[in-house]
């Protein structure tokens, strides 16, 4: 009778025992719980959303707005433009409500700062103010314009910001150029000068823990015409040789993100007369591929009139992702209290049809997160709230 009994336990225990691993296993490999599911995704569009908004009062309205969406992880950055400057003071105190929600990962605080005509934080209002790329690389060797940047940067870490969208890396091969040339925006002609000047001001900007941001990929140097306003068309005046800042500074491991302008060309996107935004060929292709670069790859203003004018914001949306963008930025429309909800649903659902992968969100919040990882404490973040960046 026992006997009996220890074989039957035996065997209980021997059936029992495969039939608790395979439950566990169904529920390790079982999907998510829809709700769980939803609110992840959407906390990884989260982060690849980067807005810009109305008004420059600390307390404001919009202000608070764009706080709640950084704590709440609604958004994963800012960019400052004019409109959102007044003074040194004013800045650190909006920054620092940006800075300091408690949220895992840090907001990207960023701004367009190259010098010249390219600079929010200016004389005017009290900044330092810096020359022209032209400027600079007219009047001073690249150990000295390091220095010169290192200034730059100092300014806007004590500021608040983290991210500085430069340098310029476009040729200069058209003068009459409106946006580049014009402007003396370009360091030059020579693809090996352009480098070495782009890369002081890297330089400069990572001993001062700001990170940079290369543009305008594949180059704008060239155009006769200004994407800010329509579509830009490069058939007849690109050139190869305009990719060659890119390839030399990715080899140094001098690229933090990199920008990509709205620059049609039928290398990259045939018949179809898709700007770089908007085409793999320019990301996974010429970015990944060609130049050999495998971190954040930023758009430039998605609300720029060589997009804006031809592509509703539902195909902006959904082309850019499929291209390869991990952040997507919006200059303007983050003060309409709908505009972040309405992004996040548009790309949820084209996530959940199948029309997005989910894996290329999940590879740009892993990229992302990568990147803000590399993130330091500065004047405006307290050190307590950095922490949890490396978490």
């Amino acid at each position: 009778m026992k006997g009996t009994a220890l074989l039957k336990s035996n065997l209980l225990r021997t059936l029992t025992i495969p039939v608790l691993v395979l439950a566990a296993f169904t529920a390790l490999s079982a999907p998510a719980h829809a709700g769980t599911h939803t609110r992840n995704l959407d906390a990884m569009i989260g982060q690849m959303l980067l807005v810009g908004f109305q008004g420059s009062a600390p307390e404001g309205k919009a202000v608070r707005r764009i706080t709640r969406q950084i704590a709440t992880g609604q958004i994963g950055g800012v960019i400052l433009m004019d409109r959102n400057i007044r003074s040194p003071a004013q800045v650190r105190a909006m920054n620092a409500k940006f800075l300091n929600t408690g949220h895992p990962l840090p907001p990207i605080i960023s701004v367009d700062q190259e010098g010249g005509r390219v600079q929010r934080l200016s004389r005017r209002k009290g900044f330092r103010g810096f020359p022209t790329a032209q400027t600079i690389a007219r009047l001073y060797t690249p150990d000295k314009a390091r220095r010169i940047y290192k200034s730059l940067a100092q300014e806007l870490a004590g500021a608040g910001f983290n991210l500085n969208y430069g340098p310029v890396v476009d040729l200069n091969l058209n003068r009459r150029n409106p946006v580049i040339g014009r402007l003396g925006r370009s360091y030059g002609a020579d693809p090996k000068r352009v480098t070495a000047f782009a890369q002081a001001f890297i330089s400069a900007h990572r001993e001062a823990n700001v990170l940079t941001s290369v543009k305008h990929f594949p180059g704008h140097g060239s155009s006769f015409a200004d994407s800010h306003k329509r579509f830009v068309d490069l058939t007849k005046t690109w050139k190869e040789v305009e990719l060659e800042p890119y390839r030399m500074l990715a080899r140094k491991g001098a690229i933090d993100t990199i920008m990509v302008g709205h620059l049609y060309h039928p290398a990259l996107s045939g018949d179809r007369r898709l700007p770089a935004t908007l085409t793999p060929t320019a990301i996974e292709g010429w970015i990944r591929r060609k130049i050999g670069f495998q971190g954040v790859v930023i758009t430039d203003d998605l609300e720029m009139g060589a997009i804006r004018k031809y592509y509703n914001l539902r195909t902006t949306l959904i082309k850019a992702v499929q291209s390869g963008n991990d952040i997507l930025m919006f200059s303007s429309s983050g003060s309409d209290p709908k505009f972040v909800p309405k992004v996040t649903r548009i790309l949820r659902e084209a996530v959940l049809e199948g029309t997005i992968a989910r894996g290329r969100i999940e590879e740009a919040y892993a990229r992302i997160r990568t990147l803000k990882q590399r993130l330091r404490p500065n004047a405006v973040w307290r050190a307590g709230a950095a922490s949890s960046a490396t978490r």
